[in-house]
């Protein structure tokens, strides 16, 4: 394993050389860029320990984070990102629209420091989600036309694809009850495929051309599987509503034989994997163990409001573990439940965050935090809305109905697991959210007639 002394001069060669270095060799080569932006949407799904690198690590630590994180997400983004400053192709815009907004959650959750009693786990956190703004200026800067946005569906298809491969891999070969793919959780790999999912069924049943049309429905499928291997219930129930909204949404943007055969086919295919998988998922939505999983989850969402109602403004971003653990009496509750069911207490045993992202943010950035969150998504969600309508009839209008979709289930869900806390479901939805933001700058410029 290798030591901070060793990782520092590895970080500084990949930031400040190869980044660098990589934005002037694409700067004039719009091939190269398309390259580089499909190997970082590719990487959101690659094994974490492949393409980051971890300084003043604290492997026991069971936090949003364990330590100072740089990934080799962040050197493409900022080659991309350098590329485009180098050329400022006009109409050229340093920050995205919704930049400032998502600074305002950083800067407001940061308050809950004050609080913290490890202030550098507040730290920690505070560089991994500001660094990830990285990414969503990088898909900004780089979508200029409709073919950069099929590329990047294109990317999904082939990125799904492979993750289909390694999870059948891993449930028929390695016989594996619950599988996570190359993520870090089966909930974070079942929530990353249908939110990349959402987007290429949606795509596919606008008037793309036949070849991608057959790409982004195996995508699609692929994306099936991989949630269904999951396991996670939610993700599940998530995956079939999901779909049923993207189907009424497309017809609703317009009715076509493409959408209307292709709608057939793919309820035909879900129908016949429904009753091939029933078995395996009754066994999964029945097991005992769910029960205790839920009253878990509702012990540690108390923990969480009891820390809120000590400190409105937080406890410290990344110190929900410490604050639930001894010396605090936070996670007093949860012992209690654990003696309730007859069971010891191990007082060596350390209580984990919770699922709700909302009670951990609630918790750890208090309500300026929060509130600045909820602005952030709700008004990046919005720009998706409506620009089903701005780009209504047209791949880009329909790829906008699957955004919409996967974002607010995504919100929902985050209720109840907490993903995009995790690097690559961050980076795949801040990427997303580039691609919106991208879409809302094109927007004001049409309505002031300027060139886009």
């Amino acid at each position: 394993m290798l030591t901070d002394w060793e990782k520092a001069p590895i970080i500084l060669f990949l930031y400040c050389i190869m980044a660098p270095g990589l934005a002037l060799l694409i700067k004039d080569n719009r091939l190269y860029q398309r390259r580089v932006f499909a190997t970082l949407v590719f990487m959101t799904s690659w094994q974490i320990n492949k393409i980051t690198l971890m300084l003043d690590s604290i492997d026991w630590y069971r936090g949003a984070t364990k330590g100072f994180e740089f990934g080799l997400m962040d050197v493409l983004s900022i080659a991309l990102l350098m590329s485009s400053f180098l050329k400022k192709r006009q109409p050229w815009k340093m920050l995205a629209p919704g930049t400032a907004l998502y600074a305002l959650y950083i800067a407001c959750s940061m308050i809950s420091t004050v609080h913290a009693p490890e202030k550098v786990y507040a730290l920690m956190a505070a560089w991994r989600f500001s660094k990830a703004v990285l990414a969503y200026l990088a898909a900004f800067q780089f979508l200029r036309e409709e073919e950069d946005l099929m590329i990047f569906v294109r990317t999904l298809a082939w990125t799904m694809i492979v993750q289909m491969l390694v999870v059948l891999k891993m449930k028929y070969r390695d016989h594996i009850f619950q599988v996570m793919g190359w993520f870090e959780h089966q909930n974070a790999l079942a929530m990353w495929a249908y939110m990349c999912g959402f987007a290429m069924l949606a795509t596919a049943l606008s008037g793309v051309n036949k070849k991608d049309t057959r790409l982004l429905v195996t995508g699609y499928l692929a994306s099936g599987i991989v949630v269904q291997s999951a396991l996670s219930r939610a993700s599940l129930v998530a995956y079939g509503v999901g779909t049923m909204l993207i189907f009424l949404l497309s017809l609703a943007d317009e009715v076509t034989k493409k959408r209307l055969v292709s709608m057939l086919t793919i309820a035909v295919i879900g129908l016949v994997g429904l009753l091939l998988a029933l078995p395996t998922l009754i066994m999964r939505f029945g097991e005992d163990r769910n029960q205790a999983s839920a009253e878990l989850r509702t012990m540690l969402n108390a923990a969480a409001m009891e820390m809120l109602h000590d400190s409105p403004t937080g406890v410290g971003w990344n110190n929900f573990v410490i604050m639930a653990n001894s010396p605090y009496s936070y996670g007093d509750v949860i012992d209690d439940w654990t003696r309730s069911r007859g069971m010891n207490v191990d007082p060596d045993e350390v209580h984990p965050q919770p699922e709700s992202h909302y009670c951990l943010m609630l918790a750890e950035n208090g309500y300026p935090g929060f509130v600045s969150y909820l602005l952030f998504i709700t008004v990046t969600t919005f720009w998706a809305a409506r620009g089903i309508k701005v780009y209504k009839r047209t791949p880009i209008g329909a790829f906008l109905i699957g955004v919409t979709v996967a974002l607010v289930i995504t919100y929902i869900h985050s209720n109840a697991e907490r993903v995009l806390t995790q690097t690559k479901n961050l980076y795949t939805w801040l990427i997303f959210l580039g691609i919106v933001a991208r879409l809302e700058y094109t927007r004001r410029r049409m309505l002031k007639g300027l060139p886009t």
